[in-house]
């Protein structure tokens, strides 16, 4: 596994949440993402604590989405940000915008969407295209079904993903 950073921005010149973790690999749905406990995070130029528990990323080939999944670890299960389509600006670095829709799978299976006030304040701050504001709307919705009804890739193959993080487990 290498190293690589994943950075979520604010607009395109401000920086949010970033990550340093570990590339696990690919599949038909996207690039896969280590983020062992202990992993070190930031939020702008502010150092945060470390992760708490094993998760993993998921920065699909297509959609306005990231996947946060943490398995039975953590206050949710699945955390999804709604952004711009990741993309690689360089080798070990990936990067988005969150458009600050959050759609969030709790343990029990309610699944909320979260941060619905921000985004109303930042399409406005912000400027978000038409173009944005339309495909992070569908692409709420869409999430929000998927984590409903347990499509894929975020249950069984998450977790498959996940179970990597420790092979002799």
């Amino acid at each position: 596994m290498r190293q690589v950073t994943v950075q979520f921005l604010k607009n395109p010149d401000i920086l949010h949440w970033g990550f340093e973790a570990m590339l696990l690999g690919a599949d038909q749905w996207g690039t896969w993402i280590a983020v062992p406990a202990g992993t070190r995070r930031w939020k702008g130029s502010e150092q945060m604590r470390p992760t708490m528990s094993d998760a993993v990323f998921c920065a699909p080939e297509e959609g306005w989405w990231h996947l946060h999944y943490n398995g039975g670890n953590s206050d949710y299960s699945h955390f999804v940000d709604i952004v711009t389509p990741p993309r690689w600006v360089a080798g070990d670095r990936y990067e988005m915008i969150d458009l600050d829709l959050d759609v969030a799978r709790h343990h029990d299976g309610t699944v909320e969407v979260q941060d619905e006030d921000e985004f109303a304040i930042h399409r406005v701050e912000f400027g978000y295209s038409h173009e944005m504001i339309r495909r992070a709307e569908e692409e709420t919705r869409s999430i929000v079904t998927a984590l409903e009804t347990r499509q894929e890739p975020f249950f069984d193959v998450a977790a498959a993903w996940l179970a990597r993080l420790h092979p002799l487990q």
